[in-house]
């Protein structure tokens, strides 16, 4: 019976590394997709790292936030009429 005990307790260690050493790789790769992102606007070339900043995530998310703000604006004039 302890050797049962033992082998389970190291199984549940084996598990607990596995799900913490796959946490810490995700994690890895999302930071690698937010410094590198393709096609992003100010940057010559796909692939350079990015501003990651307040000021720079706002330069970068101007346009989009600009459409949508003209868009809820033409839909409240619709509205209003």
């Amino acid at each position: 019976m302890r050797i049962l005990g033992i082998a389970g307790l190291v199984l549940a260690l084996a598990l607990v590394g596995y799900l913490v050493a796959s946490y810490l790789q995700e994690g890895t790769k999302v930071q690698e997709t937010l410094q590198t992102v393709p096609g992003s606007p100010g940057t010559g070339q796909a692939g350079q790292p990015v501003d990651l900043t307040k000021r720079g995530l706002d330069q970068r998310l101007a346009p989009v936030l600009d459409q949508e703000r003209q868009r809820v604006q033409d839909a409240n004039k619709a509205a209003g009429q």
